[in-house]
């Protein structure tokens, strides 16, 4: 029984290992960064970001649609969404929420071939009662045809995560959708 448990124990940590180097084999070769200041408090900021993870389709103008999926974490939010948009169903799996950090890093699957991976952290940073700075990342590893486009990708998605961080500070400022969003809800509408 014991030599089992043994056997048992060292094939769950050799799976674990395995896992891990697959989790940091990726390199990013499109890394944007973004921040911007929101006129808001950092809760208000945060309850958008974290527990309402699964509503980005409320204020994403790249965002048709999207939902919740998977376990909760810490009873807030679910461990996924599945997004609809322009580029087809994206489904984006949470790798880190921590809400004493005001952290979110969440995965991407369902992107087009050429990008093997992809990853976003959003982080929350108090700077005073009414003011929040937040700090994106994107972090992509493009292969194939990806790696001749790279430049023209760079360019595209640092204009979209530009677009989704200002839509994102609207949205909590203002409590409605960015223009932008609006006129996007048209477009998918007709």
């Amino acid at each position: 029984m014991t030599k089992k448990i043994i056997q048992l124990a060292a094939m769950i940590v050799v799976m674990l290992v395995h896992l891990d180097s697959n989790a940091q084999s990726h390199k990013a070769n499109i890394i944007i960064e973004k921040e911007i200041v929101i006129d808001a408090e950092i809760s208000k900021s945060w309850h958008v970001l974290g527990p309402e993870f699964a509503d980005a389709y409320k204020w994403a103008s790249t965002v048709n649609k999207s939902e919740g999926k998977g376990n909760f974490i810490n009873g807030e939010t679910y461990s996924e969404r599945v997004c609809s948009t322009p580029m087809g169903t994206l489904n984006e799996k949470i790798l880190n929420y921590s809400v004493e950090n005001r952290l979110l890093v969440y995965q991407f699957e369902g992107m087009p071939k050429m990008v093997r991976f992809a990853m976003n952290t959003w982080h929350l940073t108090a700077l005073d009662n009414n003011q929040t700075k937040l700090s994106f990342k994107m972090e992509m590893e493009v292969g194939g045809i990806g790696k001749m486009m790279k430049p023209m990708m760079k360019m595209k998605m640092a204009k979209m995560a530009g677009h989704t961080i200002e839509e994102f500070k609207y949205y909590v400022e203002q409590g409605q959708p960015h223009p932008r969003k609006l006129r996007a809800m048209k477009k998918y509408k007709g």
